[in-house]
């Protein structure tokens, strides 16, 4: 009796193998195409211009005489603007891509509409009870970087990235003991140490990917891709 062939053509050689593994992950690089520099640096600028506006604002002298509503509506709406443009970048990222992966992606990108949504809805019901400007300010920047630094947090946990666990764990630090620094003490430490932190981070992740695609010596030129 002859066996079934189950195949036809010699089997690949290891190197042949090694080849098909690297184009299929050159293919899900460009389909899963997120780039944390750029995330990284949207919230530097969000928290770097938002908690320095409303620094410059605050106290019984401010620099910039503007009505406290209207320098955390300002906050507000550049903190929102960083979020919309980390879920619209997330989302075009999973568009070349099925199945869990995709739908890890998916459910990732609306846990920060949905945190964002229910941190506005929690402060706003406790608003309600009659709470200072002071301590409506502090619910919303303490809130804003406990929820934020747990989303890296969870990121770089979940992708095994510890850039990003790393950052996630400098924001809840930053947050908290900036939280005991009061009202308005805590904008400054969250511009510069909470947004320079972000911007450090983007150009570390910006000089990693260059490395990445470098041409590695001894290997006629040929640009290799790590993964993560």
């Amino acid at each position: 009796m002859t066996e079934e062939r189950t195949s036809e053509g010699p089997s690949p050689s290891p190197a042949e193998m090694l080849a098909i593994t690297e184009q299929q992950h050159q293919r899900t690089e460009r389909a899963l195409d997120v780039s944390p520099g750029l995330l990284f640096g949207t919230w530097g600028l969000a928290w770097g211009l938002g908690f320095g506006e409303l620094y410059l604002t605050a106290g019984p002298d401010p620099v910039l005489d503007v009505p406290f509503r209207y320098a955390l509506s300002a906050f507000l709406l550049l903190i929102v603007g960083a979020g919309v443009v980390t879920a619209w970048h997330l989302a075009g990222s999973l568009r070349g891509l099925r199945g869990p992966a995709q739908r890890s992606g998916a459910m990732y990108g609306w846990s920060w509409t949905l945190g964002f949504v229910a941190l506005g809805m929690m402060i706003g019901a406790v608003g309600r009870l009659g709470i200072s400007d002071e301590v409506y300010a502090m619910l919303w920047t303490s809130g804003s970087g406990l929820l934020v630094g747990t989303l890296y947090l969870s990121c770089g946990a979940l992708t095994r990235d510890w850039l990003q666990y790393g950052v996630g764990a400098w924001i809840l630090l930053v947050n908290a003991i900036g939280a005991f620094t009061g009202i308005p003490h805590h904008y400054l430490v969250m511009s510069l140490a909470g947004g320079g932190g972000f911007l450090l981070a983007g150009v570390v992740f910006a000089l990693r990917g260059r490395t990445r695609s470098a041409p590695f010596p001894g290997k006629g030129g040929v640009a290799l891709k790590g993964g993560r």
